[in-house]
């Protein structure tokens, strides 16, 4: 039955037989097939069925939270021992913001593939605010994220991975000034507003009173890389991801400056701080 459940819990996160066949590799008959079996052995529907569209009835949200937590503990029983991870058989849902996807994380997922090489992992890109919704709403284990600016709520804990400091980053080709003549003289590439990095920066700027003159906005660390390079303005990024691994074609200029740095955490529910995965991330990261 802990095969229909993993099903019923799919449809309910997809919100859709057809989204939940595709990430199985099943087809959405075996889907459906699965969920009649667990109404059967229930002995009552979970789910309202319309033409095109489902919605979990009454009795479909009760159970939601009891499938959940059945998992959860099906999860903790698939370890031997306490002291074996190596053969836990579990799977690690790790949400990542993209500067740590190409950067930390693949180290990260090798070193984990070493310690419980039965381990299933799954990736889920995002931004930081996004990956704590998801950690709270139980669709991710974990996540590495930056710090959030706001306070978490009690059943969330983090734990310092890394801190991270921003830098001014140029083209070659261009002159370099003090930081405050070349945010004044060169367009600016505004890390996304959206984003805690682009917060952050815009945070820092004004209260050092700097304008800039705001060319584009971007989401990546490494898109705006490439528009630097490519000679189109100046930007201010975390100095992390991918585009450090490799001689930059910029200028970089370090800020030096306590003000403008990020912290990159590691993100899980206080629930799960003893659950074996969870024991595995901590103990690649050193933490």
């Amino acid at each position: 039955m802990i095969k229909e459940i993993k099903t019923f819990v799919a449809v309910c996160e997809l919100d859709s037989f057809t989204a939940a066949a595709r990430k199985a590799n099943l087809t959405q008959s075996a889907i459906s097939s699965q969920i009649k079996t667990l109404e059967k052995s229930l002995g009552f529907p979970v789910f309202n069925r319309y033409a095109r569209t489902i919605s979990l009835n009454a009795q479909g949200k009760r159970i939601l939270p009891i499938a959940k937590e059945i998992l959860k503990l099906y999860s903790s029983m698939q370890l031997p021992s306490e002291t074996n991870i190596a053969n836990y058989h579990g799977q690690l849902k790790i949400g990542a913001i993209g500067s740590v996807q190409v950067g930390i994380l693949p180290k990260i997922l090798k070193s984990i593939q070493v310690l419980a090489p039965s381990m299933q992992t799954e990736v889920i890109p995002g931004r930081s605010i996004e990956l704590i919704a998801q950690l709270e709403a139980e669709e991710i284990d974990a996540a590495i994220i930056v710090r959030p600016a706001f306070e978490l709520p009690k059943t969330i804990c983090i734990d310092l991975v890394m801190s991270e400091p921003y830098v001014l980053i140029s083209p070659k080709k261009w002159a370099s000034y003090s930081f405050q003549k070349m945010l004044e003289s060169y367009p600016f590439i505004q890390y996304s507003l959206k984003s805690s990095a682009g917060m952050q920066i815009n945070k820092f700027l004004k209260q050092q009173g700097m304008h800039v003159n705001t060319l584009m906005e971007l989401d990546d660390l490494d898109a705006i890389a490439t528009m630097v390079e490519s000679n189109l303005g100046i930007a201010i990024i975390p100095y992390a991801g991918f585009w450090i691994k490799h001689e930059a074609s910029v200028t970089v200029q370090h800020l030096n400056s306590e003000d403008i740095k990020r912290d990159i955490v590691l993100a899980y529910r206080y629930s799960d701080r003893e659950q074996p995965k969870i024991a595995a991330l901590k103990e690649v990261l050193a933490l």
